[in-house]
């Protein structure tokens, strides 16, 4: 038996995640650790800053149920946090208002998420003020209940000064 994967295409997007990304997402994420983060144009990072990447996109459960304690455990602890959805939460024109806001950034052809290798969500790329990744967590590490907490503690055992 012969199996193949076929994926419909987005007009214009042709940098949806690939087999590889997704099947290694969580398996090498160490080897992102100390890297300096990657620029792109469409990503504009605070400098000086300790900075949470936050990967979501629609339809993602997870990423709805772990959306709050995110946002509470950055403003809890002085991190700056980028909201960087894959797709838009909706086709709604009124729901797409929200990514001229500062830190909401809809990733439109994928350029983010190709350039940081993320294939699976949520995913959580935390920057220090350097520059350098100390953290990228795939999927969650803790239950949806407690993950403030667990960022939390991320946080106070990688951010330093």
């Amino acid at each position: 038996m012969k199996i193949q994967i076929r994926r419909a295409e987005r007009s214009g997007d042709t940098s949806s995640s690939g087999l590889w990304t997704v099947l290694t997402s969580g398996l090498f994420a160490r080897r992102w650790l100390g890297r300096t983060a990657p620029r792109v144009p469409t990503l504009l990072l605070p400098s000086g800053r300790h900075t949470l990447l936050y990967f979501r996109t629609r339809g993602c459960t997870v990423c709805d149920l772990i959306d709050m304690k995110v946002a509470a455990a950055c403003s809890q602890e002085g991190v700056e946090l980028m909201i960087i959805d894959r797709y838009a939460k909706s086709d709604n024109p009124k729901d797409k208002e929200i990514y001229t806001q500062p830190g909401n950034v809809l990733d439109v052809g994928g350029a983010i998420n190709t350039a940081y290798q993320v294939g699976v969500y949520p995913s959580l790329i935390l920057i220090d003020r350097s520059g350098h990744i100390v953290m990228k967590d795939v999927g969650t590490q803790a239950a949806p209940e407690q993950f403030d907490s667990y960022l939390r503690t991320q946080f106070g055992a990688l951010l330093t000064g």
